[in-house]
């Protein structure tokens, strides 16, 4: 090896199964380690901008991690400084970056704990970084498919712990409302509404039941909707109880003033900012006039930890996207 280059004497691991702080997690089942060894490249802390500051060799899967051995680049502009952090164990970490999404999950049986995002099961990534703080930068928040459209978490369909739990409690709710026996599962549910409904296009069309029948059959489905309806509200509210819309308080209020009008709810607490505190707001103002004139280079020098990108991202996402791009899009 020339003395352009130094292989660094130590092994990094780059992903396994995993969640990341970022609520998803990468299979390593399904890393396609081909694609990267076509050109497995890496940065110092995801910036593109100041150029490829290693390479990785030595790359396999060993059991549920990836590992591989990084080579530094000395002619890259922090090259040599790079190799002094990397050998004196001052950058510990690895991240993946440009990651892309060859197939995902929604499946909750393969969700792990704390895991609020999909479960990537085929996937690769076009770089991996030495960093001091695994997902700096937020590199992991950006996932591409193979045509290199950029997937957004927030349009997946992912079902949290507080849904699937109500969704199980209304499941039971129905299935004694319709007294159904045995295991109570979605399809079986579906098929007595389904039987129901079937039984009341006859009673329409053929005129074979009493009355009584049909008045029993009407107040069934009548409570079915009416679960169903109480089943919308109460999730919206719990989800809005969990991003501090409301106070527990309010949300008896908005119960009863909703209780028929899920869809009106909806459109209200969407319109909801999230609780602020006096303080907060207070510190908040203090801060705008210096953070409303910062580039992304100032985040990453004031606030190395990332939180403040992280509450930008969350409470201004144009503004975030902007500062993005015009990072590392330009």
């Amino acid at each position: 090896m020339t003395d352009k280059f130094k292989k660094i004497d130590r092994q990094y691991v780059l992903s396994d199964s995993s969640v990341n702080e970022y609520g998803f997690r990468l299979l390593t089942s399904g890393y396609q380690l081909a694609s990267f060894q076509k050109n497995p490249i890496g940065y110092y802390m995801h910036r593109r901008e100041d150029g490829i500051a290693l390479k990785w060799e030595d790359l396999r899967v060993d059991d549920d991690k990836v590992i591989g051995t990084p080579v530094i680049n000395l002619s890259n502009g922090r090259g040599e400084q790079t190799c002094d952090e990397a050998e004196n164990g001052f950058l510990n970490a690895a991240s993946v970056g440009h990651i892309v999404v060859l197939e995902y999950s929604t499946d909750p049986e393969l969700m792990l704990p704390g895991q609020t995002g999909p479960t990537i099961t085929k996937w690769y990534n076009k770089e991996c970084s030495l960093v001091d703080i695994p997902g700096n930068c937020n590199a992991l928040t950006r996932l591409y498919d193979a045509q290199e459209n950029e997937i957004n978490l927030v349009d997946l369909n992912i079902t949290s712990p507080v849904i699937k739990a109500l969704q199980q409690n209304t499941i039971q709710l129905l299935s004694d409302t319709l007294h159904l026996e045995g295991e109570h599962t979605e399809q079986k549910l579906v098929n007595a509404v389904q039987d129901l409904i079937a039984k009341a296009g006859c009673a329409e069309q053929e005129n074979k039941l009493l009355r009584n029948d049909k008045q029993t059959l009407q107040q069934q489905i009548d409570e079915l909707n009416s679960a169903r309806t109480k089943f919308e509200i109460t999730a919206l509210l719990d989800r809005a109880l969990e991003d501090k819309k409301v106070t527990a308080e309010l949300s008896g209020k908005l119960a009863n003033d909703y209780a028929t009008n899920p869809e009106g709810l909806r459109s209200l607490l969407a319109a909801m900012p999230a609780y602020r505190s006096i303080a907060t707001h207070l510190r908040s103002k203090q801060q705008d006039n210096t953070e409303a004139q910062w580039q992304w280079d100032d985040y990453e020098k004031n606030d190395p930890t990332g939180k403040k990108l992280k509450e930008l991202r969350a409470n201004d996402a144009i503004k975030y996207k902007e500062l993005f791009d015009k990072k590392f899009n330009s």
